[in-house]
């Protein structure tokens, strides 16, 4: 009888390996047949997945973005706008020791793009991604008559887009100094700051 491969799991079990090595000795050091060894698996099975190392990277991010869109489409968003945005906008930020990981691979996937044809286009379509997503968020304010005006949407934007990216690095690099609750703080006074007072 044929034996049943668990492609989840060794998908998850690839990921966490990888991270690992490269999180206690860096990315260079995570080679396939390291990565096949921490593992558990044999350099050939692992060459089934992927046969480079930024292959290796770029699948590892992908394992890490579905299990963040597996956490929000299984979460509960508040009804009121303002609050749903701040929700939102923390699931973007390493607030939690498994954001942490995503964040990190992240940072380390987009500094390794900037020299890997193999990279670039996923780069692309995440950082665009993250301005699309502010854009969705001033537009959604503006529909529902919260931001005041007049607004620059394309500054708004860029702005909103430059906070989470920026918080995103402090808040990994320094949580002594961005710690969840800094994190939340700087969300909702820019989110108020945006707002119609008789909105916020």
């Amino acid at each position: 009888m044929p034996k049943i491969v668990n492609h989840e799991q060794k998908r998850k079990s690839i990921a966490e390996a990888a991270w690992n090595i490269m999180k206690k000795e860096g990315f260079e050091k995570a080679s396939i047949r390291r990565v096949a060894v921490e593992a558990g698996m044999s350099a050939g099975a692992l060459r089934h997945y992927f046969s480079t190392q930024d292959e290796m990277l770029l699948f590892i991010m992908n394992y890490y973005l579905e299990e963040g869109k597996k956490r929000s489409q299984n979460k509960k968003w508040s009804e009121n706008p303002l609050q749903a945005v701040e929700e939102v906008l923390l699931e973007l930020v390493p607030m939690d020791e498994e954001k942490k990981v995503e964040t990190s691979v992240w940072w380390i996937f987009a500094l390794r793009s900037l020299t890997s044809d193999t990279l670039k286009e996923k780069k692309d379509e995440m950082t665009n991604g993250t301005y699309e997503l502010a854009n969705s968020i001033i537009q959604i304010l503006i529909l529902q008559g919260i931001l005041s005006e007049p607004i620059n949407i394309e500054l708004e934007t860029s702005r909103l887009s430059a906070l989470i990216d920026g918080l995103s690095i402090h808040a990994l690099l320094r949580p002594d100094v961005y710690p969840p609750e800094k994190v939340k703080e700087v969300i909702r006074y820019h989110v108020e700051t945006l707002c119609n007072k008789s909105q916020c």
